[in-house]
């Protein structure tokens, strides 16, 4: 393993952060820490880097344990989310300046040709001569993050890095920063609250609730296979619709009753559903406007919103008591209070305990 946390406990006051929290971080792996703000992900980035000490755990790099190892000594790069540059310095002397600090000594040209080819990867070549306050904040960005690879690190933390771009930024930069980590002879190790990032970049995804991770390993594995209701409803991009639902025998069968006109017949039997109530889960891509296939269930839904995100759709409905969001893949209008009929996939549902909020069981997928 690359990176392993063992134990971390840290709070802020009388503010627990983290609680007794354990993770496994692989090389060649990027790694996103999940979760809404304020579920520690900075803090736990932190730790792992050696910026901040933990109230007690510890931290190991390849076996070796480095909890006490100042983060100086430690061979590792740190992006934040804020565009962190020399104002005064161009681009270029920018990119330069970890090289020029070193202790390994670099000859001038090494440096330049260093800082020309992390350029080049990041699209900066023909803007190098520019002062950061010249350039776009994607451009920014892509400094920072380019004087961070040019220190040849084995371990890169970036902290949000996103979370001051437009929208289109986010989208050009997720692209590239997926190509320029990969095969990398290290980790990266990213936090973000955007179920977005971990699902187009990361390779292995942890998820932050209540101080400890939730759930962690392989991206799709955790997405395909969530293991808590929390998990399923945040990772997914726009969340999983949740709501309760009582069971019904229907012979070999059972339905999920989510209203008094919303039945859902699934493969599922008694024995795999012995109590009376679930939490119900469905994705919002698996609901429609139109039925394609006959095995859909329809419903009559009131139009609450219609948000335009991208080239998507996402509808926010009201059915009985039941707030849902549909995503259409393509960019629509439709008048608030609208009615509208809509149809779910009962081949894509997920049962989470509606106490605890663990797995259960889903249908085929």
């Amino acid at each position: 393993m690359a990176i392993h946390a063992e134990n971390v406990c840290q709070s802020h006051g009388k503010h627990r952060i983290l609680q007794d929290l354990s993770i496994e971080v692989e090389v060649g792996s990027f790694f996103t820490l999940l979760g809404p703000t304020g579920s520690g992900k900075t803090t736990l980035l932190r730790i792992l880097a050696g910026i901040e000490e933990p109230d007690s755990g510890r931290i190991f790099y390849d076996g070796v344990d480095v909890t006490d190892l100042p983060v100086q000594e430690r061979k590792i790069a740190f992006v934040y989310q804020q565009f962190v540059n020399f104002p005064s310095m161009t681009l270029f002397e920018n990119i330069a300046s970890p090289l020029r600090v070193s202790k390994e000594r670099f000859t001038k040209a090494e440096i330049e040709r260093k800082v020309m080819e992390t350029a080049e990867l990041l699209g900066l070549a023909k803007i190098l001569n520019h002062l950061p306050e010249e350039v776009s904040g994607g451009q920014r960005q892509r400094c920072a993050i380019a004087r961070a690879l040019i220190k040849g690190a084995r371990y890169i933390f970036l902290d949000e890095p996103l979370a001051n771009l437009d929208y289109k930024l986010r989208e050009e930069l997720r692209a590239e920063l997926k190509q320029i980590f990969r095969d990398r002879d290290g980790a990266v190790i990213y936090a973000t609250p955007e179920p977005i990032d971990a699902l187009t970049m990361a390779t292995h995804v942890g998820f932050l609730h209540d101080g400890s991770i939730l759930q962690h390993g392989d991206t799709m594995d955790v997405y395909r296979n969530p293991s808590h209701a929390s998990v399923a409803s945040y990772f997914c991009n726009p969340q999983m619709n949740l709501f309760p639902c009582d069971v019904e025998d229907r012979g070999n069968r059972c339905a999920l009753r989510a209203s008094e006109t919303l039945a859902l017949e699934v493969d599922l039997g008694r024995e795999q559903l012995p109590r009376e109530r679930y939490m119900l889960g469905i994705r919002p891509h698996h609901l429609f406007l139109e039925n394609p296939g006959n095995r859909m269930t329809p419903f009559q839904a009131k139009v609450e919103l219609a948000e335009v995100v991208g080239s998507n759709t996402e509808l926010h409905l009201r059915h009985d008591d039941l707030k849902l969001s549909l995503l259409m893949q393509q960019v629509e209008q439709f008048p608030v209070g609208e009615t509208v009929t809509a149809y779910i996939d009962p081949e894509h549902l997920y049962l989470f305990d509606a106490d605890t909020g663990e797995f259960i069981a889903r249908t085929r997928n």
